[in-house]
C-alpha cells in the first residue's frame, strides 16, 4: 500500500476518533443537542459507536423527537459496523417483539445474539442460552444452550455460570454442577455459594439418607405448630434434597409461609428463590 495513503488513513482515523471523544464529553455533560450533531457525523463516518449512541438517543427522546424506526435502523447499522451492543439490541428486539415496533422473529434474534456474543458481549451469550432453553426449539437446541451459557460464564456473566450449573444438576451430573457453581461462587455470587453447599449436602443425603429422617420429622412437626425456625430448617431440607425429595417450589412455599409468620431469615431466602425463578 502507498505510504502516503497509509498516512492519510491514519490521520482520518484519528480525526474520527476525536469526533467520538468530543461527542462523549458533550453527552456526559448532558449537552444532548450538541452531542447529537457530533454523533451524526461520527455515524456518517461509519463509526459504529456513533451510530449506537445516536440510536439510543432517538429511542429515549434525549433532546430529539422519538423515532423508533430510525433508532432501529441506526442500531442495525452499528451492528453491521461491528458494534456488539448494537447487535445485542437488534437481537433483543426480535426476541421479545414489540420493542422499537419490531415483529418477533426468533431466528433473527438467534442470528443477532450470536453475532453479539461472538464479538464478546456477555449478556448476548446469556440471552442466546435463554432463547435456546425456553423458546427456540428447546428439545433440539440443548447443546447450543449449554455452549451459550458456557460462553456467557467464561466472559463474566455470573448468571450464565449459575444457569449452567443448575442445568447439570437437573441432569444429576453433580461433578459438573459443582464445578460451575464453584466458578460463580469464586466470583462472589453468593447464591451460587449457597447452592454449592446445598449440592454437597444433597450428595451426602443420597449416600446416608437415614441421617436426616429424624430431622425431617422433627422440623415438620415444629413447622406445623407454628415454629418459624422449624419451618426455616424444613424449607432448607426441601431446597437441598436432604432427607426428602428435592423441591425448590416446596422450599419456596415454606419460606414464604414462615416469612408471613414474621421470620426475617425466611423472607430473605424466599425472596432469593423467587428472584431465581423458583
Amino acid at each position: 500500500m502507498n505510504r502516503m495513503l497509509i498516512v492519510v488513513m491514519l490521520l482520518a482515523t484519528s480525526v474520527f476518533s476525536g469526533l467520538l471523544e468530543d461527542a462523549d464529553k458533550l453527552y456526559s455533560k448532558k449537552s444532548f443537542k450538541e452531542a447529537i450533531e457530533v454523533y451524526k457525523k461520527a455515524c456518517d463516518a461509519n463509526l459504529s459507536k456513533g451510530c449506537y449512541r445516536l440510536a439510543f438517543m432517538y429511542e429515549n427522546k434525549q433532546k430529539v423527537k422519538q423515532d423508533m424506526e430510525k433508532a432501529f435502523k441506526l442500531y442495525e447499522k452499528s451492528c453491521q459496523l461491528g458494534d456488539a451492543k448494537g447487535c445485542y439490541k437488534i437481537g433483543a428486539c426480535y426476541d421479545v417483539g414489540g420493542i422499537l415496533k419490531v415483529k418477533q422473529d426468533l431466528k433473527k434474534a438467534e442470528t443477532y445474539y450470536k453475532k453479539s456474543c461472538d464479538a464478546g458481549f456477555r449478556l448476548a451469550c446469556y440471552n442466546l442460552g435463554s432463547l435456546y432453553q425456553y423458546t427456540l426449539n428447546p428439545e433440539k437446541n440443548e447443546k447450543k444452550m449449554e455452549k451459550s451459557y458456557k460462553d456467557a460464564c467464561e466472559k463474566g456473566a455470573l448468571l450464565g455460570c449459575y444457569k449452567l450449573a443448575h442445568y447439570y444438576e437437573e441432569k444429576d451430573d453433580f461433578k459438573s454442577a459443582k464445578n460451575w457453581f464453584k466458578i460463580g461462587c469464586d466470583r462472589e455470587d453468593t447464591q451460587a455459594c449457597f447452592r454449592l453447599v446445598d449440592l454437597y449436602i444433597k450428595e451426602l443425603s443420597r449416600i446416608k439418607p437415614e441421617m436426616f429422617k429424624k430431622e425431617l420429622e422433627s422440623y415438620t412437626k415444629r413447622c406445623d405448630a407454628g415454629d418459624t425456625m422449624g419451618c426455616y430448617k424444613l424449607a432448607a431440607m426441601y431446597s437441598t434434597g436432604r432427607g426428602v425429595k428435592q423441591s425448590y417450589k416446596k422450599a419456596k412455599d415454606i419460606f414464604v409461609e414462615s416469612c408471613n409468620m414474621g421470620d426475617n431469615a425466611s423472607c430473605i431466602e424466599g425472596l432469593m428463590m423467587i428472584q431465581s425463578g423458583f
